[in-house]
């Protein structure tokens, strides 16, 4: 990321205390802070958010296992996320990170032709508990019959962007980065997973490498934006190793334990 949104921030800040004092001097200072917050995500800042957030690498991983350049046993499923962990989730934090981490099993599920019933189920309720009603409709698109792995993925960048821009327009940026955190977790534990093939060196590069720009984008945006939403302080500290695990899929395999106990400190 070329520059920090603290300078964007602080403008704002500074444009919406001026408006204030003129405009009502007796508002408390409580409520000052909240419509500042809430100023500063609408204009300006929520237009850098969504253009970095839509510069990020592709995610390689659902449409490769599709393609059959990568493939997973279709007999292991159990490093996904268990559905009944629903039931254990308190805060919205902990609802948009397991959002994430569900909708990364969804897309593998999809690719891997497993059924994906139950964690729909599961993506139905927390959708709703997050009031983002519109984000299920959008990842349980298709991609068209018999793609080319060309229009599989441009379906699937297309479809993430539709996912931040109605994230944006309904106020939810920061319910959008702890989704991505959590879902990069969750290809993470897919990248270490021992039943994974990939054919050839070249294929793994570029998966490690867009893991790692998507992973740094997140943590960039995350700190920038942390005052405001004070979880993201919290997402971006523990997932601040994961670049690092997934150099390689040899570090990805050697840090297996350390990502899946990532993702249980997400869900804490």
């Amino acid at each position: 990321m070329k520059k920090s949104f603290v300078s964007l921030l602080t403008i704002a800040a500074i444009t919406f205390g001026m408006v204030s004092c003129n405009s009502s001097k007796k508002q408390d200072a409580a409520e000052q802070k909240v419509e500042v917050s809430k100023g500063l995500l609408t204009a300006e800042l929520k237009d850098e958010v969504t253009r970095f957030l839509k510069d990020m690498p592709d995610s390689e991983l659902p449409y490769k296992v599709s393609t059959g350049e990568v493939t997973i046993s279709v007999a292991n499923t159990d490093f996904m996320l268990p559905v009944s962990k629903v039931s254990e989730l308190n805060t919205q934090a902990q609802k948009a990170r397991a959002c994430g981490i569900y909708f990364a099993d969804l897309n593998v599920l999809k690719a891997m032709k497993k059924p994906t019933t139950d964690i729909e189920n599961v993506l139905v309720k927390l959708t709703t508990d997050l009031d983002i009603p519109f984000a299920i409709d959008i990842m349980k698109e298709s991609a068209p019959a018999n793609a080319s792995k060309e229009e599989l993925s441009k379906f699937m960048k297309n479809q993430e962007n539709k996912l931040i821009d109605a994230m944006m327009e309904n106020d939810k940026a920061d319910v959008e980065l702890e989704l991505l955190g959590g879902m990069a977790v969750e290809y993470a534990i897919v990248y270490a997973n021992p039943g994974l093939v990939v054919k050839g060196d070249a294929i793994s590069a570029g998966l490690s490498e867009n893991m790692e720009k998507r992973i740094g984008i997140i943590q960039q945006i995350t700190a920038d934006l942390a005052k405001y939403y004070p979880d993201l302080e919290q997402l971006g500290t523990t997932i601040a190793p994961l670049s690092g695990m997934v150099a390689t899929i040899n570090t990805a395999r050697e840090s297996k334990a350390k990502i899946e106990e990532m993702r249980a400190n997400l869900l804490k």
